[in-house]
């Protein structure tokens, strides 16, 4: 979920940290930010991207307000809202840290696209929640550009072999997949694979096969009329304590009652 505020701030923050991207978009000069690198003023259409567990504190002097859009994600949420690539675009900002861009000729494509983020922390529905991530992606590409990671970037190196990983896991959902597996086939040493899969996909290699698994047995048990049993075999689960424990993990229900509440409510209410 995308958590967001637009706010008016005139008294500093103490130095603080958290889990979660943190995107601001000064509408307006005054105050500034200040990490263990240094300070970055607010000014008008500058944007600023603090990754996780990022030590900063906003801070303002006497007489000054700072007028900002404030756009908070967990990492975890990524991969399900963005495309592979653009979790690696926001991972390749991230790792450089805290970064800064300014947009003197685009203050209007800023401000209409952050205002189609709308205030508030979440519990949206399907359609607004992908409306909001999809104004976000906007906001985060123009941030990557201004700062210049072209598609050329190290970022991207190994991009096209991580989609065909991809492809391949998708084609073989049903096997038992392992990361010493695509590293043979694909010609990657295993370390160099877990860094880059991660940096792509926003998740280990593990992870990835199991969501995609849990993804395609909520499918098939809204889709067609089988077991439990036959949408976790269908989904390449093999142990079915694993696939309820995953499926719950993922969807904060047990298939059966999945099942029942899409059943109960006529249509589809999560993202699959």
């Amino acid at each position: 979920m995308l958590w967001s505020l637009n706010a008016e701030i005139a008294e500093s923050s103490p130095r603080h940290q958290h889990e979660i991207f943190e995107f601001v978009l000064c509408r307006g000069s005054g105050g500034r930010l200040f990490t263990d690198d240094g300070e970055i003023e607010f000014r008008s259409s500058r944007t600023i991207l603090v990754p996780p567990n990022i030590p900063h504190r906003f801070s303002f002097g006497e007489g000054e307000i700072g007028r900002l859009k404030i756009v908070c994600a967990p990492p975890e949420d990524l991969p399900r809202y963005l495309s592979p690539t653009q979790v690696a675009l926001v991972n390749g900002l991230g790792a450089a840290g805290v970064t800064m861009a300014d947009h003197p000729d685009k203050e209007l494509c800023l401000s209409q696209l952050s205002d189609m983020i709308t205030d508030g922390f979440g519990n949206d529905d399907v359609r607004t929640e992908q409306l909001k991530w999809s104004a976000a992606n906007l906001l985060l590409a123009l941030h990557a550009q201004a700062r210049h990671l072209a598609q050329d970037h190290s970022v991207y190196r190994h991009r096209g072999k991580i989609q065909d990983i991809v492809t391949w896991i998708e084609n073989n959902l049903k096997e038992d997949l392992t990361i010493e597996q695509a590293a043979s086939l694909f010609g990657l040493s295993r370390s160099l694979l877990t860094r880059e899969f991660r940096l792509h996909t926003g998740r280990s290699f593990v992870d990835y096969c199991n969501v995609r698994r849990v993804q395609k047995a909520a499918t098939l048990l809204v889709t067609e009329f089988g077991s439990v049993t036959q949408a976790a075999l269908e989904s390449g689960f093999s142990n079915l304590s694993h696939f309820h424990r995953q499926f719950k993990m993922y969807f904060g229900l047990t298939p059966a009652a999945f099942r029942r509440k899409v059943a109960e409510d006529g249509g589809l209410s999560f993202r699959l």
